[in-house]
């Protein structure tokens, strides 16, 4: 199955209540945590873009704090359960694939610059589409907006598959495991190198570090299971490194 069919078959048999996903936690311990980390650097008044917006669940909770929230995400079903589950005034919810330039294009001629909220989407990406997506990000957020990103790293797969090979018993990570290779395909992001992804992509990056990831599983002790993972704070420049050189070749002697 292609990507987005397979997600959105993933959310079509999810059942619809708040957590069923993985990822789903509570925003008490997910956006509420995340927000100090970028809203310093963040325009509220520009809309925000929630990118792999799942169930909408954070999105709802960003919107209080920005004026206008879009949540995007490239299963249809999702975007149905977001809108019928975490619907709010100032929020909409929309069918999405930012690797598609005329619909990036088309997004920024209607929102302008926007700030991006995004947690664990590069990760499902192929290198090639790694690199078009932060493309596209960088066109949305234009020169204004910032961007928060939570990834997963090489650390991440490493503990997963760790705790699946030592029969853990974890039923929504050991799906994942079988359906999307969670845990075994992450993005080169160990350490540092998340930070010179980005960098090397043609962004700013203002803040970056290590946080957890709360998930909706529970251990066998009965503790919310918690996920090594990195996050960055960055700004697309008005111009990229290259078209500076470009400049100072031609306006050199």
């Amino acid at each position: 199955m292609t990507g987005a069919t397979a997600w959105d078959a993933f959310w079509s048999t999810l059942p619809a209540e708040p957590g069923a996903a993985l990822w789903d936690s509570s925003p008490r311990v997910t956006a509420e945590l995340h927000l100090p980390l970028f809203r310093d650097h963040a325009d509220p008044a520009l809309p925000l873009v929630d990118l792999g917006c799942g169930s909408g669940r954070q999105t709802r909770w960003l919107a209080r704090h920005f004026r206008r929230v879009v949540g995007l995400d490239i299963a249809e079903a999702a975007v149905e359960l977001a809108a019928a589950s975490h619907p709010a005034a100032n929020v909409t919810y929309r069918r999405a694939d930012l690797l598609d330039e005329d619909t990036v294009a088309a997004l920024h001629a209607e929102l302008g610059d926007v700030n991006v909220y995004m947690r664990g989407v590069l990760h499902q990406l192929g290198p090639d589409d790694r690199t078009r997506l932060l493309t596209t990000i960088r066109h949305l957020l234009g020169g204004a907006g910032i961007l928060f990103a939570q990834e997963l790293t090489e650390r991440t797969g490493w503990y997963v598959a760790e705790l699946l090979a030592g029969g853990a018993h974890l039923p929504k990570t050991a799906g994942l495991a079988a359906r999307f290779d969670f845990g075994a395909r992450v993005a080169p992001s160990h350490d540092g190198r998340l930070r010179l992804l980005f960098e090397g992509s043609g962004f700013d990056v203002v803040a970056d570090g290590d946080i957890a990831l709360h998930t909706t599983e529970r251990t066998s002790d009965g503790r919310p299971l918690e996920l090594p993972t990195r996050y960055l704070v960055a700004r697309a420049p008005t111009r990229l490194p290259s078209e500076r050189n470009t400049e100072e070749e031609h306006d050199g002697p």
